[in-house]
Parts: C-alpha cells; structure tokens; sequence
C-alpha cells in the first residue's frame, strides 16, 4: 500500500509542456491511491491546459487567483489549504516558480502558498528546455532550495520539446519516478530507524557460464531484492543494490551495481561489506558451476558427454564470518522442514536473520510479484508474513527489521 494512500496533498502547475503529464499523475493519485488532491494552476499553466481537466480527476475546484472562488470563500484559504496539506507538489516546476521560491516572492494563489508551506513539505519537479534548466540562475537557485530542505526531483534526460535541439537533461520524469519520490518526501517527515543508514542489499540469479553462448542459472526475477532496495531507500537510507542479470530497471534512489556470476557478485559485496551498517542478501546465488568454460560455443556434435561441476564460494558464510558491526539477513528457499533448515542456516553462517520462503507455496514461485514469508530475526519470534504483493513483503520486512535497531 502507497504511504500515501490518505494523505492530503497540494499539486502546483505551472506553465510548461510536461503539465499535460500531470494530469495522468493525478488521476492516480486520486483514482488508484486515494489522496485528497487540491490543485492550484498558475496562469502560465492555464496557457497549456484547462482548469476543467484537473477539477474533472480532482473532484474539487483548481484554484486559480488569490482573490477570487466560485463559493465566493476566500478568506485565508490559501493558509487553511496548505496547513492542512500533508505535501505540496509543484509538478512540473517552471524556472520561474523555482526563482520566485528561492527569492521569497508571492505574487499568485501557487507562489504565496509555497511561500506558507514549510520546506521539507514541499517537492520540486524542474521540466524546462535543457539550457534553461542548466542555466546558471537556476542551478543556483536549485542548489538554494535543495539547502532548504526542499525536496528536487532530478528531471530526465532525453528527447524535449524544442525540435533538433529537443535532446537533453529537463525532461520531467516518469510516472513512477515521481510517485516513489513523492513518498520518500512524505516519509522523511516521520521518524524512521532505517533513515542515514548504509544498506547493502543483493537480488537475481547469477549466471554460470557453460560457453560464451551457455550458462547455468535459476528462475529468480530479482523482484524480491529490487523491492527491498526501493523500499529501504524510499525510508531515507543510503542503499547499495549489487544485482544479477534481470530485466528490471535499477531500484529508484539507489547506487546499483550489475554482476553476472557468484565471483563476481562476491567481488561486488565484499568491496561495499565493510561500509555498511545492514545487509540483506537476498540473490538467488547459483551454488555449482562449471569446473571449466568453454571460448566461443561448443558445437552440437562436440558437446561432452558429462558436465562437471564445481561450488562456488559462499558468500553468506564468508560475511558471516567477516563482520563486525553489521547487521546480517540471508534468505532461505526450503521447501520443507522450512523452520528447521533455516534456523540451521542462520546458526552455522553467523546470520542475525533469516526470512524463508517456500517457492512451492501458492503465490510464492520465483518471478512472481506475490511473495509469503516467514522473518526469523535472533531473539524473537518467528513472524509469518501472509501473502503480500513483493513491495509489501519488502515494507513488513523492513518493519520488523526497524524495530530492532
């Protein structure tokens, strides 16, 4: 469930190309996730777009002026709104409103409200052409408000709206870019144990090569993995995602670095292990590979009768052994006698947690977006989780890991 299902939130258009993009960005924050959304347009913005789309996604009146309703209620009602706001959201954020934010100016119904709201409750999304948004004036006045706790979302890179010359950074971000960054501003107003700590987390498969063309691996989607780094950085801490292949994009709000083998993975999280305050290894690391691999690809005719095999090193049992001030959580696929074999596992290789899952399970097979766990944290209780979406696995994870800290 999105953090910010209820929430009261402010959205602030000004006058740019990509507001057309917020008009969809309402519609689910207010269709699929429930939020009560005023939105206050700028005249630029009306230049673009009308008032009616967003009353339409909305259900409410858009505010337009600072003098003037259709109830005939003005009043203070720019203060009421905002104080009553859970987050303020000006998306897309011109170089003008940026300026007017960062010189105190309030000389519209969005400028004077902004100027009302606290700063860390506030989220800026630049989209302009990319000369105006590297323009030295605005970099300055972003780095002003970034100073000032407000929350900048960094725009895309890629084709704008200028023609020949349309390719470059001020792009405003995508959908879902922008959703996980409006809830880790929501989130950064509450207290969080995981907030400022350093997380390595590691998801996937690896792959171990045959030939160039052949490799052995497993089904894992990195799924799982990619949802704990999201969510970990989502709550405000510094995360490191070492994943194998997968087709998923990297986790937002994450440094992600791409492996393919288990030495390679090894390499990967031993370089960051010492830095790190919590490690979830959460990759399906291969355990066998090939004892040789073969150049090029072996043709179907020379293809050897036997393939041996060898292990590779365990990189659990290796951190196991090698920390010091870190919290260790592995996980462990068992499909029986779950319990005890992961508590075994948790024993033998120092770990402070296990989370178990059984892929036989409904809804809890590898590449799946569902997931049903059992967290085993060291003196406690073993907490079984029902079956939740992979996101809200990750979430109730990270709860219960929070608690202990």
């Amino acid at each position: 469930m999105s953090a910010l299902k209820g929430k009261s939130i402010v959205l602030g258009l000004t006058g740019g190309i990509a507001v057309y993009k917020s008009a969809s960005l309402l519609r689910r924050l207010t269709r699929d996730i429930g939020c009560d959304v005023t939105v206050v347009m700028t005249q630029s913005a009306q230049a673009f777009m009308s008032p009616l789309i967003f009353e339409t996604f909305s259900g409410k009146e858009v505010i337009t002026d600072m003098f003037t309703a259709r109830t005939g209620i003005v009043g203070t009602r720019h203060i009421d709104i905002i104080q009553r706001a859970d987050l303020v959201a000006v998306i897309p954020a011109s170089a003008n409103i940026i300026g007017k934010i960062a010189g105190g100016i309030a000389d519209d119904a969005l400028s004077t409200m902004l100027l009302v709201a606290r700063p860390e409750k506030i989220v800026i999304a630049p989209a302009m052409n990319k000369n105006m948004y590297l323009n030295p004036h605005v970099q300055r006045n972003l780095q002003l408000l970034r100073d000032l706790r407000y929350h900048v979302i960094e725009p895309g890179t890629g084709e704008l709206a200028t023609g020949e010359e349309g390719w470059g950074v001020g792009r405003l971000p995508d959908e879902r870019t922008l959703l996980f960054y409006l809830e880790q501003a929501l989130l950064s107003q509450t207290p969080d144990p995981l907030r400022g700590k350093r997380v390595l987390i590691t998801g996937g498969p690896t792959r171990e090569a045959i030939d160039d063309i052949r490799y052995i691996s497993n089904p894992s989607s990195g799924k799982m993995g990619h949802a704990l780094a999201e969510s970990a950085a989502k709550r405000g801490a510094a995360v490191t995602y070492v994943s194998g292949p997968s087709s998923l994009p990297d986790p937002l709000g994450c440094t992600t670095r791409r492996v393919n083998g288990a030495a390679d993975m090894k390499v990967a999280v031993t370089e960051t292990f010492d830095d790190a305050d919590i490690v979830v290894m959460a990759a399906a690391v291969e355990d066998i590979k090939p004892r040789t691999v073969h150049a090029g690809k072996i043709k179907k005719t020379g293809l050897p009768a036997r393939l041996e095999l060898e292990t590779n090193d365990d990189i659990l049992l290796y951190l196991g052994k090698h920390k010091t001030h870190q919290t260790l959580i592995g996980f462990s696929v068992e499909v029986e006698n779950e319990l005890e074999n992961s508590l075994a596992k948790m024993e033998a290789k120092h770990l402070d947690g296990i989370v178990i899952n059984n892929p036989r399970e409904a809804g809890s097979a590898f590449a799946g977006d569902t997931n049903r766990v059992t967290l085993l944290l060291r003196g406690r209780q073993p907490l079984a989780l029902p079956l939740l979406s992979k996101t809200e696995t990750a979430e109730a994870i990270w709860d219960r890991l929070a608690g202990t800290l």
